[in-house]
């Protein structure tokens, strides 16, 4: 019987979030996307203006092209009266020039005619057998956006590192970008372990479970810009982890899930160790203390508890840090609210406690049901990391719940 191993010295989470980010690199593959894929994608490339954007001096209301000089003095009372000539529609430019005393029906984004150098607003106007009346002066540009006004020809219009959000993706639009060099998505292989672990949807056996934890993890990790691959469900011998790790494994970071923890079977440590490095093995955190980290050629790899909820609730706080920064993605500042504590509250772990709250009414009320359940997180709003050295929370007293996704 192999035995049964006790944590060393647990690392506090702050450390341990320190030392996951300073041995995570970001990615630096590239590859060509689509501009239909470019969003929520990472450029790795200064995309610089061909063309001006808008490509030609338009018209930013409805209403008449003309030539501002001849719009001098005009009122409601005392109205220029100019010829309409013509017509401009979208698609449908007016193709003469406009002349001194005539005018161009325009619609919004329309090219300008030649000869007018301003658009009055078809509000002041009154047309009547082919003549308008303006009763409104202009200035030259008047309701115009001139040639390149939004983005000059040979701008940088998005530099590289850029997050490219919707607008972004407008941006490439506008100036005719089929494609754009982005840096890749990493590949992060999830492998979880354990004999009584076994595929959703199979036949369950006494003591078995389905494979929680590979899904979730897969989500997570796309979620926060990285391609998942899920390698299955592997067995908890010293054989079959140190063939996973040591392998042809062709991704950037691996996860387990289970394996981490101290138990007689609990052999991941044991196997990074004598592969690469372990970095931290053990967290002041509850749910969550069996977590480890380490490198292994190189390669950022994550040890992390098999308990649904402990592999979760680290997951937010440890992986999609990890990943985004990997995908060179903007960190996310979670969003929180403040809430009142809904009942009294006691902490006895001696460690950080991430603490699933439900918040009804402003107040919130604890979802934790125990690390087994992953229901204590799919039915939370939010969680409330409880500090170290803080043993009680009142009932009434103010809290910070950082919102779940």
């Amino acid at each position: 019987m192999t035995k049964m191993e006790p944590f060393g010295d647990l690392i506090s989470y702050e450390k341990a979030k320190e030392i996951i980010l300073e041995n995570v690199r970001p990615i630096e593959r590239t590859e060509i996307a689509p501009i239909e894929e470019a969003c929520n994608r990472v450029l790795a490339e200064d995309v610089v203006a061909e063309i001006p954007v808008p490509p030609f001096a338009r018209a930013t209301m409805d209403g008449y092209a003309v030539r501002a000089e001849d719009t001098y003095g005009a009122s409601t009372f005392k109205p220029r009266k100019m010829r309409v000539v013509g017509a401009a529609y979208p698609g449908e430019p007016f193709r003469g020039e406009v002349g001194k005393g005539e005018a161009v029906q325009i619609a919004t984004g329309c090219p300008m005619p030649r000869g007018a150098d301003s658009v009055v607003m078809v509000e002041f106007t009154k047309e009547e057998n082919g003549i308008v009346e303006v009763q409104r002066p202009l200035y030259p540009s008047a309701n115009v956006a001139p040639r390149g006004e939004d983005i000059e020809e040979g701008a940088v219009a998005l530099g590289t590192g850029v997050f490219l959000t919707p607008s972004r993706v407008g941006v490439l639009a506008a100036l005719g970008r089929r494609g754009v060099k982005v840096y890749a998505k990493p590949l992060v292989t999830i492998i979880s372990t354990g004999k009584e672990v076994k595929e959703v949807g199979a036949d369950l056996g006494e003591g078995e479970i389905y494979d929680i934890n590979s899904h979730t993890l897969l989500a997570i990790v796309s979620a926060n810009g990285a391609t998942p691959i899920r390698r299955g469900i592997i067995q908890d011998t010293y054989e079959n982890l140190r063939s996973v790790i040591e392998g042809p494994v062709e991704s950037d970071m691996i996860v387990f899930s289970g394996g981490s923890s101290v138990g007689a079977r609990d052999l991941l440590y044991s196997v990074v160790g004598e592969l690469g490095r372990v970095l931290f093995h053990g967290v002041q955190l509850k749910p969550g203390k069996p977590t480890l980290f380490g490198l292994v050629q190189g390669k950022p790899l994550f040890g992390m508890p098999g308990y649904p909820t402990s592999c979760l609730s680290n997951a937010y706080l440890f992986l999609a840090p990890a990943v985004r920064k990997m995908a060179r993605m903007p960190q996310r500042d979670p969003r929180t609210v403040k809430a009142c504590m809904g009942h009294r509250f006691v902490s006895s772990s001696g460690r950080v406690q991430f603490l699933p709250v439900k918040i009804r009414d402003g107040r919130a009320y604890q979802a934790f049901k125990e690390s087994g359940a992953i229901t204590s997180l799919s039915e939370a709003d939010g969680y409330i990391l409880v500090p170290l050295n803080v043993d009680v929370i009142e009932e009434g007293e103010e809290v910070i719940v950082t919102l779940l996704e």
